[in-house]
């Protein structure tokens, strides 16, 4: 009996590692450079450098918890009113429809300001929440001085960016 329960601990725990492995989440700011991972309700505010192969790297200036969740039915202004040159304010949060009467009302959202001077691409990676692995998913992109929202019709525990490049033309 002992045997089945060290080894149905070993397989829970190992589970939790493989999962977590893909997460770096910050915790002291400003940053490295690197790739992090955001949990939902996150408030994080990027600054990127262009590296000498023409890709932008990041580290993240500050990150904070953001427990409301968004009305996409009424526009609401969650950026701050300036934001400094080469960085992107990113708000990760819950989001609803309707009131979020129904569960089908309820979605992830990952909306974004920019000042950046350049169009960019990245790539992201989402845990959904009943999945246990990460898997990548499609972004629209990064457009100076832009506000951009990207919305999932499922709950999303966390995000990962990366990959940061000029958009081709």
């Amino acid at each position: 009996m002992k045997k089945i329960l060290l080894i149905f601990t070993i397989l829970i725990f190992g589970s939790k590692l493989i999962s977590q492995e893909h997460k770096n989440i910050p915790t002291k700011f400003p940053t490295d450079y690197g790739i992090f991972t955001f949990p939902i309700g996150s408030k994080v505010t990027l600054e990127l450098k262009e590296t000498k192969e023409g890709t932008y790297e990041y580290r993240v200036l500050n990150m904070e918890t953001y427990k409301e969740y968004y009305p996409l039915s009424k526009e609401k202004n969650i950026f701050s009113k300036s934001i400094k040159e080469n960085t992107i304010e990113i708000f990760f949060t819950g989001a609803y429809y309707n009131e979020g009467k129904e569960d089908k009302d309820w979605k992830s959202l990952l909306s974004l300001k920019s000042n950046v001077k350049v169009p960019l691409n990245y790539k992201a990676d989402i845990k959904y929440y009943f999945k246990n692995e990460f898997e990548n998913t499609s972004i629209s992109g990064v457009f100076p001085e832009a506000k951009i929202n990207e919305i999932w019709s499922h709950k999303i525990d966390f995000i990962t960016l990366y990959d940061f490049k000029k958009l081709n033309k």
